[in-house]
């Protein structure tokens, strides 16, 4: 039994420190490259029946979060920990949104037909940063800089709530990423 543990410490371990592995503490340098200057609010790790989804990291300026405030800037990072196609990250992305009725049908197929153009397939060791001005626009970096942009000044809210509104769907991820 001793053993079995041993060798499920040093595979945690190892996961931990291979490359590619999730670092929700980190703000990609892409995104502070981009200028940037904010602060973690929380942190946390989605998983579904004991597999890592991925670990997700919550920015602000002040490295508080209470409401979206005009031209305050918030970022949601995600690190991947398993592999999704861009349909299916947008499907779950819709899917949220239509649950929590946080956009009218037609403004939710508009935004979907814009993620078909900015979004792409992750997989283990990705990263896509959402940066939302409050009243502005939604900038998507990956590790390497700016993927693409979303002028609508109601998407960024929207997406941010799947996981800030209080009936997300990822309750516990929503605490820790309130640093509660």
């Amino acid at each position: 039994m001793l053993a079995l543990r041993s060798l499920l410490t040093i595979a945690a371990l190892a996961a931990l420190l291979l490359p590619g592995a999730a670092r929700a503490a980190d703000l990609p340098q892409s995104v502070r490259a981009s200028g940037y200057e904010l602060s973690q609010v929380g942190q946390g790790r989605l998983t579904w029946l004991g597999f890592g989804i991925y670990e997700a990291s919550l920015w602000t300026p002040d490295g508080r979060f209470e409401d979206f405030k005009p031209g305050q800037p918030v970022a949601l990072t995600l690190w991947y920990e398993r592999r999704f196609t861009r349909a299916q990250l947008i499907d779950i992305t819709s899917g949220e949104w239509e649950r929590l009725a946080l956009a009218r049908p037609e403004q939710r197929a508009a935004w979907v037909k814009t993620l078909n153009e900015l979004w792409r397939d992750v997989g283990r060791g990705d990263n896509m940063t959402a940066v939302v001005i409050p009243g502005g626009e939604t900038r998507f970096y990956d590790r390497d800089g700016l993927v693409g942009t979303v002028t609508d000044p109601d998407f960024g809210p929207a997406y941010l709530r799947i996981w800030l509104d209080s009936r997300s769907a990822v309750k516990d991820l929503r605490v820790a990423l309130l640093g509660g």
